[in-house]
């Protein structure tokens, strides 16, 4: 158990490339894959290292069953993205005293423990503030390690309109020893497939997801 770190589940955004699939007011929080939401899923999963679990969601957004404990945060604001959630995620975080957050979409079902622990554990043994997986190439901030006290900082990029991967860049241009990108080559040592990283973003993702049998969330 990593207990200098929280989890920070976003479970906001619209999800409209999903419209067809009649999600309704949830979103993909609600969305139901292998008999479980999606939400529930990445909870359960990421809360198996972390003592405390946050999901951001929208106001009034409906959210299903979650595991116990979860606490609920809702985003200040409206329509702000993803970036705006996890400022206020962070946020939350930093009041209880956290130091270290690791941070997922609610849209990656099998995100497996194993890699929630060694993205903690390498942010832990190391100077790094932000420790970011990269798969094929692309850096997965939305499934990644933040140091808590990055929310100040966030703040002027989403007052900018920017996205999370700007977060990145920003500080690894001022301070490049503070982010760690850690290759596939390390991930697949404990997600030999790289399933945590499959997130749906159309009913194509969830019908390539639902052929490989969904297991539920596992180290």
């Amino acid at each position: 158990m990593h207990d200098d770190a929280v989890g920070i589940v976003l479970a906001g955004g619209r999800s409209e490339r999903l419209a067809a699939l009649g999600l309704g007011a949830g979103g993909k929080a609600g969305l139901v894959v292998g008999g479980r939401p999606c939400l529930e899923r990445v909870c359960a999963a990421v809360g198996a290292v972390v003592p405390r679990v946050l999901v951001v969601a929208a106001a009034g957004q409906p959210l299903p069953a979650l595991p116990p404990g979860v606490e609920i945060v809702r985003d200040s604001t409206p329509d702000g993205g993803p970036l705006a959630g996890l400022r206020d995620g962070l946020a939350a975080a930093r009041s209880g005293g956290a130091r270290l957050a690791f941070v997922a979409s609610c849209d990656v079902p099998l995100v497996r423990v194993a890699v929630v622990d060694r993205l903690l554990g390498i942010a832990e043994s190391s100077a790094a503030r932000i420790v970011v997986p990269v798969v094929d190439g692309v850096p997965q901030v939305l499934a990644a390690v933040l140091a808590c006290d990055l929310a100040d900082s966030i703040r002027g990029h989403v007052a900018a309109g920017h996205g999370p991967r700007a977060v990145v860049a920003d500080l690894a241009a001022r301070e490049p020893t503070a982010v760690r990108f850690v290759g596939p080559e390390v991930l697949r040592e404990v997600d030999p497939e790289l399933e945590s990283f499959l997130d749906i973003d159309t009913p194509e993702d969830l019908a390539r997801l639902e052929t490989r049998g969904i297991p539920p969330s596992r180290g």
